[in-house]
């Protein structure tokens, strides 16, 4: 019994380390993916309603997974009746290593419970892969952020009370502080040896790169397709901006810590602009280690009249 509620604590502060935007959206949810075939995926959804009871925003799945990936949602919420219905497309970035055709989309029907902050959402899912072939069903169970975001308060609180009894290691207690949760963003973190893709329409693309942590004097160098376009080069809180000619068939960029500084691990951000899109990406990188960025380009396909 002790392990699972621990269990359930863990997975709540997950949800909620992920569950944190720049952006601001009217709504925000998280929970999981609930497949027939018993299988379990932690799940978020963001996005505001425009007009004619239109939504668009953004959902991410497999949050902190090896399959972690950020689509569009667009679809339609009717705020009388509650309904919503959404479907995913168009991935902005994954760390999968299946290709764009293999993706499974997911494709939502459901109904919104309860008031603001303790808003939750259920209901049946279809996958569909891009050949509208299915590929999986089951259910989503969403609650709204400020619901969990007030979970987490309360446990801190606990928390600070058994520590006045029975010391909390100091580093566990740190990083158990709801401001330490709730700051961090649910962009894509690579690690060393990791690598993630990014799917872009454009030839040259714009990459800004500063110290997202400490300024500590971290070092990088950054390849793209093995040809050096920053060398050595002092990561600090100001912006760094180039811009990168990208090739058809492939645009891989690397970022090599070469000196993590007095912390000895790098985080540097690279934030990375096609068009109307945007891509952050934070790479918290061991010294003397390297991860990836795989840029995709796609094709503008026309649909014939």
């Amino acid at each position: 019994m002790k392990k699972n509620i621990l269990f359930l604590i863990s997975f709540l502060f997950f949800l909620i380390s992920n569950a944190q935007e720049k952006k601001t959206f009217e709504y925000e949810l998280v929970g999981a993916l609930v497949l027939d075939s018993k299988q379990l995926f932690s799940y978020k959804i963001e996005f505001n309603a425009r007009k004619n009871n239109f939504i668009e925003g953004y959902s991410y799945t497999d949050l902190g997974g090896e399959n972690e990936t950020k689509s569009y949602i667009r679809g339609y919420y009717d705020a009388d009746s509650k309904k919503i219905q959404f479907k995913e497309s168009d991935i902005l970035y994954t760390k999968s290593k299946f290709l764009p055709e293999e993706f499974c989309f997911i494709k939502f029907e459901g109904v919104f419970k309860g008031k603001s902050k303790k808003k939750s959402l259920n209901g049946d899912f279809i996958g569909i892969y891009d050949d509208k072939d299915t590929c999986a069903t089951g259910q989503v169970k969403l609650v709204s952020t400020k619901f969990l975001e007030k979970k987490v308060k309360k446990f801190y609180k606990k928390v600070e009370k058994v520590d006045k009894i029975k010391k909390i290691d100091s580093i566990v207690k740190e990083e158990l502080k709801p401001e330490n949760y709730l700051k961090k963003f649910s962009e894509t973190k690579i690690a060393s040896g990791e690598k993630v893709s990014v799917f872009v329409y454009t030839n040259k693309m714009k990459m800004e790169i500063w110290d997202y942590g400490k300024e500590d004097g971290d070092k990088i160098t950054i390849l793209l397709n093995d040809v050096e376009v920053l060398k050595n080069f002092s990561v600090t809180k100001k912006k760094k901006s180039i811009i990168l000619d990208l090739k058809e068939d492939k645009n891989l960029i690397k970022i090599i810590t070469v000196d993590g500084g007095s912390i000895k691990t790098n985080t540097t951000k690279l934030k990375l602009y096609d068009f109307r899109r945007q891509y952050e990406v934070i790479a918290d990188l061991e010294e003397g280690k390297s991860a990836s960025i795989n840029v995709v380009k796609l094709k503008v396909t026309h649909k014939k009249q």
